[in-house]
């Protein structure tokens, strides 16, 4: 039986290859696409039109025009062809080929096979497309054409034709020689991968690597913290600054001074948030409105307009005592903005709502011409200066925690240290202020003095203690040496790795970790290896998962080399071959052809 099964089968291989050889003979067939343009050159082989706009259609049959722009489809169709051309030149040194039979099996079973690229491209403007990438996954080697007559769900040659036309724009021919060219591509593909090895004592290297667990403690040093509290912002200090930093200073003015010029306005402001999380909005609208009314009482009184703004403000410029800075026209929210233009200097608005909540306005001055640039100017300066000084303050201050836990005091003692010392600074600073200031902080000191056991509730009611930013330590979530253990990191810092590094809990990484916004400190908290128990459980999953990884890194790595050999032995045919199109008219197709 199995041999009769085996004779019929012959047959029908033989049948189905004569039925390709007549109807699939040179010219047989109406071509429907130009093929005779080279899209592509590779030191002196043509890549027609045709192969690159029927990969072009097999890639994304079904995407969207504006997420092929964005994708830079073009350039990336080109890629994968190049790579194929390749991948044929090597397969001929091998001696590596696909007989009729072997094609007329590939086409008969609908699976179409189309290149792309795996190196990462760098485009002319210097990014670096990684085709691997989320934005292309999905974008596999291999399409399936509906080729079965729907009755029998056998091979229809019919239904092969219409569905190659359709979808490809090309004759039968041409379709076949294209595929012919993709099998072997895919061939080269599979034996580049098949001599990727993974033996198990590294498969369980790279298991622990992964799987290996570290948590750590770290101490945040925000940069809005040392601008806030401990950076001088003197006139002096700033004017210092500058005249050091002369050049940067003009540079940056020269940007900036159409932000100013010709009339600003030297603006507060006092805001109170409706919490647009709130599940009762006209509840959330009233408490704002019931705080910004508290706020205006408080000016009728004759409170300060920055003192209320420090007390009451949900802005970040509270602290600033509502100071926005100069602002010109069109910077702010329609309704905020009305009410600045309108408002006459040193006198407060009425209360004003905005998409954001409730505000009271106060102009101190309006500015124009020479005025509005020695303002604007001045705004510059303080700004260039603390982002310069902050930056420095920032450091040192992580550098000094961190040489504390060195020496080895803990990072809450190294913290509290640090958070002390600043404190009497900030309160000696304080002092200078006025009486007043001078009064209450002796009042404070002498109930300490009184009542020892009151001494971290006083602390707590210090600038320092309660500033949103202040630094305080806290624990990372557990991570493996390719984590992220603290919020904020810059990229390509290293800080899971060094935090592996490190030996027992209480170590502290030799560098201060940079952030975004400042600078962080860690010390390890716990490291738990994978267990042998999970790596029985997990063997023959991360094996094979392992394995497709070094075998598509090796076929990477391979391409790459081959690519290497063009130098500039490689010619595209025309821009749209490479370049993006602008959108197509409405009913226009957008393929190039």
């Amino acid at each position: 039986m199995n041999k009769l099964t085996s004779i019929l089968g012959g047959f029908a291989v033989i049948a189905i290859a004569l039925v390709f050889i007549v109807q699939f003979r040179p010219n047989a067939g109406q071509q429907m696409v130009e093929s005779a343009r080279c899209a592509v050159e590779i030191r002196g082989a043509c890549i027609s039109s045709g192969h690159y706009w029927a990969s072009y259609r097999l890639l994304a049959p079904r995407a969207d025009a504006e997420v092929l722009r964005q994708l830079n489809f073009r350039k990336i169709t080109a890629e994968g062809l190049i790579e194929r051309q390749l991948l044929n030149e090597d397969a001929k040194r091998l001696g590596i080929t696909v007989s009729e039979e072997e094609l007329n099996e590939a086409l008969t079973s609908g699976r179409m096979h189309v290149s792309m690229p795996l190196a990462p491209i760098t485009m002319p403007d210097g990014r670096v497309i990684d085709p691997r990438g989320p934005s292309y996954r999905g974008l596999g080697m291999v399409r399936y054409l509906n080729v079965k007559n729907r009755q029998t769900g056998k091979f229809d040659l019919k239904a092969y034709e219409r569905e190659v036309r359709m979808v490809a724009k090309m004759s039968p021919q041409d379709f076949r020689e294209y595929q012919k060219e993709e099998i072997i591509a895919a061939r080269m593909r599979d034996l580049v991968r098949s001599r990727a090895v993974v033996g198990e004592a590294e498969a369980f290297a790279r298991y622990n690597q992964d799987k290996s667990t570290a948590t750590v403690s770290y101490v945040r040093l925000d940069k809005r913290f040392f601008a806030d509290l401990v950076a001088d912002k003197s006139q002096k200090a700033i004017d210092a600054w500058v005249a050091l930093n002369k050049e940067e200073e003009e540079r940056q003015w020269n940007s900036r001074k159409s932000s100013y010029l010709p009339e600003c306005r030297v603006t507060r402001h006092i805001l109170a948030k409706i919490d647009q999380d709130n599940a009762d909005p006209e509840g959330a609208k009233a408490k704002a409105k019931e705080k910004i009314e508290q706020a205006k009482a408080r000016l009728d009184k004759g409170e300060s307009f920055a003192d209320v703004a420090r007390a009451m403000s949900e802005d970040g410029s509270a602290e600033r005592g509502g100071l926005l800075g100069c602002v010109t026209k069109g910077k702010m929210v329609k309704p905020f903005e009305d009410a600045m233009l309108k408002a006459e200097p040193g006198k407060v608005t009425d209360i004003v709502e905005s998409e954001f909540g409730y505000h009271l306005v106060l102009v101190d001055k309006v500015a124009k011409d020479l005025e509005a640039e020695a303002v604007g100017r001045a705004e510059v300066d303080e700004e260039l200066y603390l982002k310069f000084e902050t930056e420095r303050l920032t450091a040192e201050a992580a550098k000094a925690i961190l040489a504390a836990v060195k020496g080895g005091k803990t990072l809450d003692q190294a913290v509290d240290t640090y958070l002390s010392e600043l404190e009497a600074k900030v309160a000696k600073k304080d002092e200078k202020k006025d009486d007043k200031a001078k009064k209450d902080d002796k009042a404070k000191k002498d109930e300490k003095k009184k009542d020892e056991a009151k001494k971290d509730e006083a602390a707590a009611e210090s600038p320092v203690r309660k500033h949103p930013q202040r630094p305080v330590v806290e624990s990372s979530l557990p991570f493996n040496s390719s984590g992220s253990p603290i919020p904020g990191m810059m990229p390509g810092s290293n800080a899971a790795t060094t935090a592996f590094k490190l030996e027992k809990p209480g170590d502290a990484a030799d560098e201060i970790v940079q952030l975004f916004n400042g600078y962080a400190v860690m010390v390890l908290k716990e490291k738990k290896p994978a267990s042998k128990e999970d790596w029985e459980k997990d063997r023959p999953m991360f094996m094979a998962q392992f394995r497709e990884e070094k075998q598509e890194d090796a076929l990477v790595a391979y391409i790459s080399r081959l690519r290497n050999t063009l130098g500039t032995e490689i010619k595209f045919g025309g821009a749209e071959f490479t370049t993006e199109s602008k959108p197509a008219k409405e009913g226009a197709e957008d393929l190039g052809e």
